[in-house]
Parts: structure tokens; C-alpha cells; sequence
């Protein structure tokens, strides 16, 4: 995976319309916005903590159906014209979706062409609305506190939003389920706007593995802790060695000796379709849970024991008494600290 950096990312030109269907207003712009440093750096900063993102999915659109990648053929990014109208067709377009639910956020969609390592993309970037409160001089020396919408600031992270790579029509995109008037809740921007199929986001992908390996490893009895934390020990090691999650390759390595716990392995995997998945993921944090061991006994005591400490040194050990039961052991202790 290609490593982004912020200043990658050149901002071409831009446009704003506001999707205001909580009352029923739709304001659409007919020239681009003016575009200052400061602007500029604004909308990179969003774009940037998108595609950096781990929440962010990856969407296919259905040929079939969708009208999106048409009017993207046609439009002429290159040409002002072309592309104001193109952008006023796709607000157009997701004002009337927003306004078949109570529960969507209004907003102001800015639309932006942007370039990155030579290729040009259009984002949608839904900006939901949020409020605040400022002050309000008035005449006569009488100050006021009133109620206020913004935008996200730039240190936020947007929950809506659509890129497209204009050379190949790839779509990344994040978004968040709404209650619609019918009362099935939807991913509307992927099912109903861009009528694409969308992928689980990778930090959910890594979710669903870590979970079910998880699952199968308590669940089985007759297997010691110490051989469920060399499970756990496994899966982090398939990251460090491959960069990356290769569904197969992970439930040989970690189920080979039971049959029983890979079927089951399989299953889960084909349930979420992931079962000839590879994936990766761009943030350490994503996968901060696989460098350590959470262990939590019967009796309610819990013990945290750093990966790389089991792995790499003599100072924990677990030992499977001959009666049922583990025993932890813990060695070398200089200092220690009741938190």
C-alpha cells in the first residue's frame, strides 16, 4: 500500500452547495469557491484523514444501475463549466435521499477535485452540521448569546464522505446508517446515492478476525492458556512477517491441529464474506489489541501481559498444572505500580 502523505494531496478546484433538508432547502452554487491557502489546507487536511483512515471502505458501484460513473464520464474536470454542473447534479441527487429521512444530518456538501501521485479524484465531502453557541452585537450597547450551525472544524473527522478515483472509478468512502421514512436503517450513501457495493472497512475486518479467533479459542474446552495465548501470539506474528491479514493462510497456521476449529474458522469468515480476504490496515492503533494478552480468570483477576514480553523473555511463563488449571508466572519484578 502506498504510503500518503498530507502535502501529496494538490487541491484543484472546489465547489459548496447546502443540503439543508431539514427545511426542505437546497441551495445550489453556480461558481467555484475562491480558494485560499487557508481553505486549501482545510479541505486536504479532511481529505488526507480519509484516506489514512482505517474506517474507510472500499465500494465497487454496480454498472447495472448506478448512474454515478456516467456522469462522471461526462463530465470534464479540466473544464469549469462541466464540472459545476456535474457537482450540482450529485447534490441534487443526494438532497432528494436525504430528504426520504428525519434522521440524516443536513449539511453543506463541498465537492472537490484534488490530484495524488498523478491521478485525479472527486470527493464529496459531506459536511454535517453542528451546533454552537456565539455572541451577537447589537445596537445599543445590548450583547446577545445566540444558537449557530457550522461545519466540522479541521481537527474533526468527517463521518460522511465519498472519494472517486477519476481514472478508474474506484470508490473509498465513509459513512454511517439512518433511519429512513420507511423504517429500514441504511447505509443510504453506498445502497441508495451511489449504488455501489461496499466493503467492510479494514478496522472492522481486523475486528470480526481478532473476535472470532477469540470466540473458537475460549470456547473449546481441554485447550491450556497457555496454547489459547500462543493462538492470539500466531495472529500477530502473520501481521509483522506479511503486513498484512491473509484469511487463509491465518486459519492454516493458527487451526492446523483441529479440524473442528478451522471448519468452524471457515464458517465464520464466509458468513461476513471474507473467507479469501487479504487485508491490511494503515494505523498501529487499528491493531494495538494484538500486542497484548488480556487473561481474566474464574475468579474475577485480570492480568495484562505485554506480546513481546511472553514472546521474547523468560520473566512470564505459563505453566499447565497436571490437575486442570494454569499457573502464571512472573519473574524479575524491580518495580512495581497499583494503578
Amino acid at each position: 500500500m502506498q504510503k500518503i502523505e498530507k502535502d501529496d494531496i494538490i487541491i484543484r478546484k472546489g465547489i459548496i452547495h447546502i443540503l439543508d433538508s431539514h427545511n426542505g432547502y437546497l441551495g445550489l452554487s453556480n461558481d467555484l469557491l475562491d480558494m485560499g491557502p487557508d481553505l486549501m489546507e482545510f479541505i486536504r487536511g479532511h481529505i488526507f484523514k480519509i484516506l489514512d483512515s482505517d474506517d474507510t471502505k472500499k465500494c465497487q458501484f454496480d454498472g447495472s444501475i448506478s448512474p454515478i460513473p456516467a456522469l462522471l464520464e461526462d463530465m470534464q474536470e479540466k473544464e469549469d463549466d462541466s464540472f459545476i454542473k456535474a457537482s450540482r447534479l450529485l447534490a441534487e441527487s443526494l438532497f432528494d435521499i436525504m430528504c426520504d429521512s428525519v434522521t440524516i444530518p443536513a449539511a453543506d456538501l463541498v465537492v472537490v477535485s484534488f490530484q495524488l501521485h498523478s491521478v485525479v479524484y472527486l470527493a464529496l465531502l459531506k459536511m454535517n452540521y453542528k451546533e454552537t453557541y456565539v455572541h451577537k452585537e447589537a445596537e445599543n450597547e445590548v450583547n446577545d448569546i445566540v444558537k449557530q450551525r457550522i461545519m466540522p472544524m479541521g481537527g474533526a473527522r468527517l463521518t460522511e464522505a465519498v472519494i472517486v478515483d477519476l481514472l478508474e472509478y474506484k470508490v473509498q468512502l465513509v459513512e454511517k446508517k439512518f433511519e429512513m421514512m420507511t423504517g429500514d436503517k441504511i447505509n443510504y450513501i453506498s445502497e441508495r446515492f451511489l449504488k455501489c457495493h461496499a466493503d467492510l472497512a479494514p478496522k472492522k475486518k481486523f475486528q470480526i478476525l481478532n473476535k472470532t479467533i477469540t470466540a473458537i479459542n475460549n470456547r473449546y474446552d481441554g485447550t491450556g492458556l497457555k496454547d489459547r495465548i500462543d493462538i492470539k501470539s500466531k495472529l500477530r506474528e502473520e501481521f509483522a512477517e506479511k503486513n498484512e491479514f491473509r484469511i487463509n493462510e491465518i486459519g492454516d497456521r493458527i487451526f492446523w491441529d483441529s479440524p473442528e476449529k478451522k471448519q468452524e474458522f471457515d464458517d465464520r469468515m464466509e458468513r461476513y464474506d471474507m473467507q479469501y480476504d487479504k487485508f491490511t490496515v494503515r494505523k498501529e492503533n487499528t491493531v494495538k489489541g494484538l500486542e497484548f494478552i488480556l487473561v481474566e480468570t474464574d475468579t474475577g483477576v485480570e492480568i495484562k501481559i505485554p506480546m513481546e514480553e511472553y514472546n521474547t523473555k523468560a520473566n512470564v511463563e505459563i505453566v499447565e498444572e497436571p490437575g486442570g488449571g494454569s499457573t502464571v508466572v512472573i519473574r524479575n519484578i524491580e518495580q512495581a505500580r497499583v494503578k
